[in-house]
């Protein structure tokens, strides 16, 4: 009986112990977190403003183009929603270049530079990873709601409103930042240079991805392209006026022969949009997986 006390007791005693290292080892991770935020965040300042200005000065080139447009008598559209919505063009371009300037270095930049295990030396990977993505997120997101901000001022100057859909485009473009920012960071982890990771994401994104999506279209596949990241950029603007579920997808033919003969031809498809379950579900999945591999090439790199 006396042991079975003893034994009661101490285990009574380490329960305390054990819950009060857990909280100090959560305040810890939080705290370290936190300095690895603010330690971005100076180190990204430039990136920062270069980001701004180049939102800027895409913002001002649709602009310019709008007053020129105006000038030479095209009609102005009645509603601002639709105006709006063409100063989103290349809002996936756009935030393409932005999260490839902040995901570019995000991980190479210490090996490139031999500082992988000099930077942080008590703190963990994955720590110093999470401190990071958010730190380059809250700036990347800082640059795409400037856009926007920009064009809802315009918007607001010229139909004295500002439609409220606009703000659901507005998330749909911070999570595909996210999204890309994901992408861009995975490579940034498989590369030896920061400007490799760069080009090698923007080309991908560029010229792979639409590569894939046009013969997967002209092959006859059916199936939805939620395998491909800039698939997902279109609900940005489609957004505005979202088409139903049986709508989402526009198929047609090419009817044609030698000498002009016309003969029946095949019938392709090209889906639009994805639909808003589909583009949550699709983006976040996307961004899990390219996170984990950016995570464990990371620790393989820094372990060597």
């Amino acid at each position: 009986m006396a042991e079975i006390e003893i034994k009661t007791q101490s285990g009574l005693y380490n329960l305390p112990i054990t819950e009060e290292r857990t909280k100090t080892g959560t305040k810890r991770s939080i705290l370290q977190i936190r300095k690895t935020i603010t330690f971005e965040f100076a180190r990204n300042g430039r990136r920062a403003i270069t980001s701004l200005f180049i939102s800027f000065a895409i913002f001002a080139l649709f602009l310019i183009v709008q007053i020129i447009q105006e000038n030479q008598g095209s009609p102005v559209p009645e509603d601002p929603a639709e105006y709006f919505q063409g100063y989103l063009f290349m809002i996936d371009f756009l935030i393409l270049i932005i999260a490839a300037t902040f995901g570019g270095s995000i991980i190479a930049e210490d090996f490139e530079k031999q500082t992988g295990n000099l930077l942080f030396p008590k703190i963990t990977k994955d720590r110093l990873l999470v401190g990071r993505i958010i730190a380059r997120y809250i700036y990347s997101m800082a640059a795409v709601i400037f856009y926007y901000i920009l064009v809802a001022i315009t918007t607001f100057i010229k139909y004295d409103g500002i439609p409220k859909i606009i703000w659901g485009s507005l998330g749909w473009a911070l999570l595909y930042t996210f999204a890309l920012l994901s992408f861009v960071t995975m490579f940034s982890a498989l590369m030896k240079r920061s400007s490799t990771a760069m080009i090698s994401s923007i080309l991908i994104v560029l010229i792979v991805f639409q590569l894939l999506t046009m013969i997967l279209m002209y092959t006859g596949a059916t199936v939805e392209p939620f395998f491909m990241l800039t698939y997902y950029a279109n609900i940005i603007r489609s957004w505005f006026n979202m088409p139903a579920d049986d709508q989402r997808f526009t198929e047609f033919s090419f009817r044609g022969g030698p000498s002009g003969q016309m003969t029946d031809g095949n019938t392709y498809m090209s889906w639009s949009t994805p639909s808003a379950t589909g583009a949550v579900i699709g983006m976040l999945v996307y961004s899990a997986i390219c996170l984990t591999i950016a995570y464990l090439v990371f620790r393989r790199r820094q372990n060597k």
